[in-house]
Formats: C-alpha cells, structure tokens, sequence
C-alpha cells in the first residue's frame, strides 16, 4: 500500500511540477516576444493565468503531504508527544473543515459563474473555475491520510525536532 501511494505522491508532484516549468516557459516566451517583438496573445496570456491559478490550488495537497504549511512551533514544541498527537489531530481537523468550505463555495461559484465563455482562450468558465474545487478535493484526501499517519505513528515522530542553534548541546 505504501508503494502505491508512494507512486501516486509522486504523479502528484511531478504534474505540479510540470505545470510550474510550463508556467515558467509560456511566461518567459510571451515577456520576450511582447518586449522585443511587440507580439502578445490573448489565449497564451490567459492560459499563464490558468497555469498560475493551477498550480496555487494544486499545491494545496502538495503542502499537507510534506508538512511545508505555515505553522508556528513555539507553544507546540512544549507539549509532551502524546499530547502533540492530539493537537495535530485538532489542526489537521481545522484543516479539514475550512477546505470542505472552501471546496463547497468553489463549487458554487463555479456553477453560477462557469457559464461563461472566457476571452482569450473561448472555453466555458467552468473549465478555469473548476480547478479550485478539484484541487480543493484532492486537498481533503492529502488531510485524511495526514490524519491516518498521525493517528499511526510512533510517539517518536512528535519529539521536537525545530531545535534553535543555540539550544544545541555538542
């Protein structure tokens, strides 16, 4: 099971990476023809603002699965590991709630707004609005298996390990 999951975490990555490096190209490619050419599309330049869109709402899961979310440590690193378990738990659920809010308004906003056609590339709205549900989903799965490893991991997993330089002992 965890190979499989292994497999899929690093699909995962590699179609965010591989969004990034397209979104990096295109930009690059339409500031030097814009700049030296005097050439612009609109379908190229509303395709990097999907792109941007994209991998914003893609790296959600992203960084749930590698702990890279913002979290501040100084309250947290006091606790004793077993009570450590249970703050994670609390803020993966925190977590939790606020993406299924956020997957519901999205999917929201989608339907009502999706009928649109946008300008630059002439597909439905839904399309590029679509994303932040999607993404958001995704998200929730990356949660629900952070809250799986949580719930089974060792007591050792919850030590402090954001230890400053200067408590460092040789």
């Amino acid at each position: 099971m965890k190979k499989i999951g292994s497999v899929i975490e690093k699909i995962y990555f590699g179609v965010g990476a591989t969004a990034m490096g397209l979104l990096a190209v295109l930009v690059i490619f339409t500031v030097i023809m814009r700049y030296c050419f005097s050439l612009s599309w609109k379908s190229v330049s509303e395709f990097n603002v999907v792109l941007f869109a994209f991998t914003t709402f893609w790296g959600l899961g992203l960084n749930v699965l590698k702990n890279e979310h913002v979290s501040i440590n100084i309250l947290y690193d006091k606790f004793k590991p077993a009570v450590k378990r249970w703050v994670s738990l609390f803020n993966y659920l925190v977590m939790l709630v606020v993406d299924f809010l956020f997957v519901r308004y999205s999917w929201q906003y989608t339907a009502k707004m999706g009928k649109q056609i946008s300008q630059g590339m002439e597909i439905p709205m839904s399309f590029i609005y679509g994303i932040m549900p999607v993404c958001g989903v995704i998200c929730i799965l990356c949660i629900l298996i952070k809250m799986v490893e949580t719930v089974r991991a060792p007591l050792s997993e919850f030590e402090v390990k954001d230890v400053p330089l200067d408590q460092m002992h040789d």
